[in-house]
């Protein structure tokens, strides 16, 4: 009879889980029935100590020690593994990931993880291509008297060469994250494109010979009285005031307009922009013949 009593007599355990202490009666033999009479659930990756096959005793103390949760983020996708304190190199083991030769890993695999963590798998790839590029032609540049100073004639339009280069692309999750270059090579060298421009800086007009900063080619307008009778500078229209882009031919500036004469650039004009000029003429008559035409004007010194 004392037998039988004893036999059914509860046992206290005591349970710690998840930072708590519970202190359990039972009349369970086995620790694993004992947490589930508890309310315990455990993952397969917790670790029971004493294990869950243990027989139970008065006062026994039962250590439950929670697996970590990892997760894995490798080609594209998360991964999780449940484990005990271990590296991340193990970590992956268990996971089933095999790392190339250049893959990089965070946390590095040596770090023990004794919390739940993210561990990052960069796969990184290289390949070797071959580039072709063009080489610009060099421009030589050639005084030339014969040319008015602002003018250039091509001589010689040159032709571009041809490289060719041997580049390691390497590649993070197959995106390029760098390019180095392991040969470089001319395949075809350029040809200099020759350009002569011109030093000539006098020309003789009506039987005067002057000197000038530069000539530039431009399209000539003509405007007449009926514009109003002041410049944009406050100057008084008349016959050789001249119109201009300041940008192209500074304001001021003494000019020599081919088919017009002597003027200076004493106005602007809303719709005077880059090589054009408005001429002044006295009449609307002399306007009309005037018209519109392409001119050299000598900016002079």
């Amino acid at each position: 009879m004392a037998l039988v009593s004893l036999a059914c007599a509860k046992q206290e355990v005591v349970i710690k889980v998840d930072g708590k202490v519970i202190r359990h009666q039972t009349l369970q033999h086995l620790v694993g029935s004992v947490l589930q009479e508890a309310g315990v659930v455990l993952q397969p990756a917790d670790v029971v100590e004493p294990s869950r096959g243990f027989l139970v005793r008065n006062g026994l103390e039962i250590v439950v020690h929670r697996a970590l949760k990892v997760e894995i983020q490798v080609d594209g996708e998360k991964r999780v593994v449940f484990t005990q304190p271990t590296s991340v190199q193990k970590v992956l083991e268990m996971a089933g990931i095999h790392l190339g030769r250049q893959d990089q890993v965070d946390p590095p695999l040596d770090r023990f993880l004794r919390e739940d963590a993210l561990v990052k798998v960069t796969r990184v790839t290289e390949e070797i291509v071959t580039e072709k590029y063009f080489l610009p032609a060099p421009v030589e540049r050639r005084p030339d008297p014969s040319l008015e100073r602002g003018c250039s004639r091509v001589l010689n339009s040159g032709e571009p060469g041809e490289g060719e280069r041997v580049v390691k692309v390497v590649y993070a999750d197959g995106k390029e994250i760098k390019r180095v270059v392991i040969q470089d090579r001319v395949v075809r060298p350029p040809k200099s494109k020759v350009v002569a421009y011109g030093t000539l800086d006098t020309i003789s007009r009506g039987g005067q010979t002057f000197k000038f900063r530069q000539m530039i080619e431009v399209v000539a307008t003509a405007y007449g009285p009926s514009v109003g009778k002041y410049t944009a500078t406050g100057h008084r229209v008349q016959r050789g005031i001249v119109a201009v882009d300041p940008r192209v031919i500074p304001l001021g500036s003494r000019l020599y307009i081919e088919g017009y004469g002597f003027a200076r650039a004493l106005d602007v004009g809303s719709s005077i922009r880059g090589n054009r000029i408005d001429v002044f003429f006295e009449s609307e008559a002399t306007c009309r013949k005037w018209g519109r035409r392409r001119v050299k004007v000598y900016i002079l010194e």
